[in-house]
């Protein structure tokens, strides 16, 4: 019994159709959705881009044939490989480790990949010699980095250096600018109260003028009246006989009226005439003072005596004495001083005297002096950068066989000079002297007595400068304004 209960187990399980292990349920392949219109199933999943797509999207992204030899792509088969399980470390063809890197190509490979690539002759490297490759690029990448940084904030702090010069400038100019307007001020209110004063004084004349000439009015208007009155009672005696001589009396009183009307009327227009001229000979005197005062303030400008500006000493190379008249360059290495005048010449004729102090040594070729006239727009810019615009001067100097002097000008980058007859040159105590013709636009130099040639179409405004060459020698080149 046993045994045959047995046997028929055995049958009812081979006849059973599998058992629970042999069961293999079909899954279907969890494709997820496109993860750009989020409508589709994906089709692809690229391993660069890291992101699922439907063949529709994917022909959209991956356009060029470029981004789809550089983004690989994954094709879905069941059954479906999720994304974290797809290893990018290995190749795509050959399924093996990426352990090489081809220049040419641009990409990791694997060594399948290496022998096609050695065959066409491209350069492969192995992954640490391209990682050090790497990190050199990076490493200069990082020194220019700090040497840009270093730069920048070198430049930030001279910014800061200029930014603090300016701002000390702009103080003084605001305290000038405020000194000049208060004198200004008050010369403005001084003129005020003077031309109110005549104008009260002429208005007081004119209206005791007036006031008589309607009180003589007045009287002569009473006068006709009467003489109004006796010509009704003539006119009512006229037919009488003794009457006649009364009428011819009074018709010759009248005449005498009508002349003195006449007189009075000339009179009245004669006084008219002399408050007219007087009102115009006021006018005349409040011109000439306004005149006067505009010369005299001429006159002042023009006397203004011309001295060195110890601003613009470049390289402050340059030192002032005697008032800021006397300039010289004490420095014991060798190297040029530039210093300008402070006075700006714009029109009139004028003259700047020069003493030559000291000129020692002249047989020395880098011993020289100039001495011009420069643009005054842009000045202290052209001289900081070396790029002078536009300079008219007067150099003597040592030209290897004798002492030599040029004119000489500088214009938009052009040096011209043209040489003086021999013998033109400066020695200590001579006095040069820079003729100067704003009005049309000249410049010519004297040299003692002896009148140089100079230039034509010089600016519009310029200022005096002058450049001292130093030298090693315990006497210096020195200049005076005289």
């Amino acid at each position: 019994m046993n045994k045959s209960r047995s046997s028929q187990k055995k049958n009812q399980k081979s006849q059973d159709p599998k058992r629970l292990k042999d069961i293999r349920i079909p899954v279907e392949p969890q494709i997820p959705q496109c993860e750009v219109c989020e409508e589709k199933k994906a089709d692809f999943y690229c391993t660069e881009c890291k992101v699922h797509y439907c063949q529709n999207c994917e022909s959209e992204v991956h356009t060029s044939s470029f981004w789809k030899k550089r983004h690989k792509e994954f094709i879905f088969q069941e059954p479906y490989v999720p994304r974290e399980k797809i290893n990018s470390n290995l190749c795509d063809k050959h399924n093996k480790e990426l352990c090489l890197y081809c220049k040419d190509e641009n990409e990791l490979i694997c060594g399948d990949c290496s022998d096609t690539c050695r065959k066409n002759k491209h350069s492969i490297l192995g992954l640490d010699e391209y990682s050090n490759e790497i990190s050199q690029k990076i490493k200069i990448i990082l020194n220019k980095i700090q040497k840009a940084e270093i730069q920048s904030n070198e430049t930030i702090e001279k910014s800061l250096e200029l930014k603090n010069k300016f701002k000390i400038e702009i103080k003084e100019l605001s305290n000038l600018i405020e000194k000049q307007s208060d004198l200004m001020i008050q010369k403005i209110q001084k003129s005020k109260i003077n031309h109110l004063n005549l104008l009260l004084k002429i208005g007081i004349i004119s209206d005791t003028k007036f006031d008589n000439i309607i009180d003589k009015n007045e009287a002569k208007q009473e006068e006709i009246k009467e003489t109004k009155k006796q010509i009704k009672i003539l006119t009512k005696l006229k037919k009488d006989k003794k009457t006649i001589k009364l009428i011819r009396e009074s018709n010759e009183i009248i005449e005498k009226d009508k002349e003195q009307r006449k007189i009075e009327r000339k009179k009245e227009q004669q006084k008219k005439r002399e408050i007219q001229r007087e009102k115009e000979k006021t006018e005349e005197i409040r011109r000439l003072n306004q005149r006067e005062i505009q010369r005299l303030e001429e006159e002042k400008r023009e006397k203004y005596e011309e001295e060195f500006d110890p601003k613009m000493n470049l390289g402050n190379r340059i030192e002032l004495k005697n008032e800021n008249k006397t300039a010289w360059n004490p420095l014991s290495f060798y190297g040029v001083g530039i210093i300008c005048g402070k006075k700006i010449y714009s029109r009139g004729k004028h003259e700047i005297k020069i003493k030559i102090d000291q000129f020692p040594n002249p047989e020395d070729e880098e011993n020289f002096i100039v001495l011009g006239v420069i643009k005054t727009e842009r000045m202290e810019e052209s001289i900081e950068n070396g790029n002078f615009e536009k300079i008219y001067y007067f150099r003597t100097f040592w030209d290897g066989r004798e002492n030599a002097s040029r004119k000489g000008k500088i214009e938009n980058g052009i040096w011209i000079q043209e040489k003086y007859p021999k013998g033109t040159f400066l020695k200590k105590n001579d006095i040069i002297t820079i003729l100067l013709d704003m009005d049309q636009k000249k410049i010519s130099f004297k040299l003692n007595k002896k009148e140089l040639r100079g230039w034509e179409n010089i600016p519009e405004k310029v200022n005096f400068f002058s450049f001292l060459m130093n030298q090693e020698r315990k006497e210096k080149n020195q200049i005076t304004i005289i």
